[in-house]
């Protein structure tokens, strides 16, 4: 099946289904509604003129911006471009960081309500403007702060991803904050991962898991399309924005990242190796004093900028989308892109961690617009009701902060959502919501609804927590001698007496400081001087070595040769008797030979006799008769 690319590289194509659900019956697009909607209703234009009952409205958008941005939830607002047509656009009116939305429904009357942000970004704003504005001040993974949150919220179609995304042209926030973090600790990230957070405790990883976390990543980069997106999108990153390197000393960086989408209200690893060709398991949240858990989640090492852009193309190849009618692409499960910085002091052994969430949320939908059916209304329904558990839990937080009575319970476990985003819910660390809204009248409702969960979130109060030190700080011999002055009632310190102490000291300091660098090039010289005579040491140890080795070998060939000669010495003697012993059996059978000869002899002339005297014997026979 082919792989749908990452839309931060390349838009997927409309027809990707992974899971083969039910498509609705019409093929409408959100610009062949808002045509339909032009064909039945006329929408005069009017000037945008203030309503009857909205002085409550302004006194609440007031007193809510008593408070200032950094104590309360940072929420900013995202328009859309909009594609002209007859079917009418949203009156928007932006004044400062309010907008006042107005609609003409059917019965010829107007409403207004007026809403507050952070940030009002107009369809005209770049991506670089709107991370400048909103994501970067937040981004600061050296200072060893908790990290911060990041949700994209808004309906379906209404450039939730593109925000967080972005394209391989117009790089969204996730990309930009990966450029910012490895920028900024370039000098510092670790290129082996020996340090990992198990759970909320730190973990020193042997030589084997440290191979073995760098063989997954090598099996991530194997398994992605060899492509150069990933630096075009770098340098566009660059030439948009200046990222410095930060001074962290002998502190060093160690980033970890996971990815895990929210589908149907089960949580799934996108970054499991082990389940690539395989079904997914749903994983586990825990929670303990609002730190949230997920058990058996993946969690990478990137050591490198290009080795995080995998790990996030890979997760998002995984992803779950899907076609409705008013979205040919759209997310059916919320995402959640986590980077954990980990910063080790190798001079005090102190550990901070920072965590950043990016959470792409899936858009609300209303099922006549969508036109949803068997699986995806399931998906749908489950969507919605997340979003909602979410709205009653920034509700009921707010609630609890505004009133001094006893505090409501926060319903942060009825969604898998609420419960790994429950810290930032809780106020516990900072967070930053992105509303986008696509300004239609078509869909004025779902775009109301979506700025009152925003004006609800917008008067959240962030309670930082004071930082307990692990280890105090040493003092000085000098800080303390003058604390030991100033609390001395009957002490009367003379200013001059102090100003030319504070001179001399001064002095000792710049003497003590040359002789610093007088014994620091002496350091360097005696240096220079040791490697030269290790070197020499080291070369004459060498060739004497190699004297002995040569001395010992020819001993050894000499005792080779005697062990040799000792060795055939025995049998050279046994030789000698077998050769005798065969010249002896030689002489007797040559003896035998001769005396044979001799006996042949004598036989012939034994033989010779006998013819003789046979004829004879038959001579006197034949005279007998």
């Amino acid at each position: 099946m082919h792989k749908a690319k990452p839309s931060f590289l390349e838009a997927a194509e409309s027809s990707v289904d992974r899971r083969k659900r039910p498509r609705p019956m019409k093929g409408n697009s959100w610009e062949s509604l808002l045509a339909e909607r032009q064909s039945r209703i006329a929408i005069p234009e009017e000037e945008i003129s203030p309503a009857s009952g909205v002085e409550d409205e302004l006194a609440d958008a007031e007193e809510s911006t008593e408070l200032k941005d950094e104590e309360t939830v940072k929420v900013c607002l995202r328009l859309r471009p909009y594609i002209k047509s007859n079917s009418g656009r949203m009156g928007l009116k932006i004044k400062d960081n309010m907008l006042i939305a107005r609609c003409i429904g059917e019965n010829q009357s107007s409403s207004e309500k007026r809403f507050t942000f952070s940030h009002i970004y107009d369809d005209h704003v770049s991506q670089a403007d709107v991370y400048d504005s909103s994501i970067r001040p937040m981004i600061r993974p050296g200072l060893g702060e908790p990290g911060a949150t990041i949700l994209t919220y808004g309906t379906s179609a209404s450039g939730k991803t593109y925000t967080l995304l972005g394209n391989q042209h117009q790089p969204g926030v996730v990309p930009r904050c990966i450029e910012q973090i490895y920028a900024e600790l370039k000098d510092s990230i670790s290129t082996e991962p020996t340090l990992k957070m198990d759970g909320m405790k730190p973990c020193l990883l042997s030589d084997e898991l440290v191979i073995e976390e760098m063989r997954k990543l090598t099996a991530v980069k194997d398994q992605l399309q060899s492509e150069d997106g990933d630096q075009q999108i770098s340098d566009i990153i660059q030439s948009q924005q200046q990222f410095e390197p930060l001074q962290l000393g002998d502190r060093r960086v160690f980033i970890w990242i996971s990815f895990v989408e929210i589908y149907n209200e089960n949580v799934y690893d996108l970054l499991n190796l082990d389940l690539v060709n395989s079904k997914r398991k749903p994983l586990k949240v825990l929670a303990n004093e609002g730190n949230a858990y997920i058990k058996g989640l993946t969690t990478l090492y990137a050591g490198t900028k290009e080795g995080a852009y995998n790990l996030l193309e890979f997760g998002l190849q995984s992803a779950t989308y899907g076609s409705t009618d008013i979205n040919r692409n759209s997310s059916r499960s919320h995402s959640i892109f986590t980077i954990t910085v980990i910063t080790h002091s190798v001079a005090t052994q102190r550990i901070a961690q920072s965590v950043y969430k990016f959470c792409d949320l899936a858009g609300s939908e209303r099922l006549k617009k969508t036109g949803n059916m068997g699986d995806r209304l399931k998906e749908a329904q489950k969507i919605n009701n997340s979003l909602l558990v979410l709205g009653r839990c920034l509700e009921t937080v707010h609630k609890n902060q505004k009133s001094r009575k006893v505090h409501d319970l926060v319903p942060v476990r009825d969604s898998k959502l609420t419960m790994i985003v429950q810290s930032a819910l809780l106020g516990k660390e900072p967070m930053t919501m992105i509303v986008n809204v696509y300004p239609t009248d078509e869909f004025y409702d779902e775009n109301i609804n979506v700025l009152n969960f925003s004006s609800i979130a917008k008067q959240i109060v962030i309670r930082k927590e004071q930082k307990m030190l692990s280890k105090a700080p040493e003092s000085t011999r000098y800080s303390f001698f003058l604390a030991q002055a100033v609390s001395s009632p009957s002490c009367k310190i003379d200013l001059s007496n102090l100003l030319r102490e504070n001179e001399r000291l001064k002095l000792e300091v710049q003497q003590l400081r040359e002789q610093v660098q007088q014994k620091s090039a002496e350091h360097a010289s005696f240096q220079k001087q040791l490697a030269m005579q290790e070197f020499l040491l080291r070369n004459e140890l060498t060739d004497n070595f190699q004297l002995h080795f040569t001395q010992m070998e020819e001993s050894y060939q000499k005792r080779v040769e005697s062990a040799k000669e000792l060795a055939i010495l025995p049998y050279k003697h046994k030789l000698t008797v077998l050769e005798k012993k065969l010249q002896s059996r030689e002489q007797i059978i040559l003896d035998m030979e001769e005396d044979q000869e001799e006996y042949e002899n004598k036989l012939k002339v034994y033989e010779e006799e006998v013819n003789r005297y046979r004829l004879q014997q038959k001579g006197v026979r034949r005279l007998s008769l």
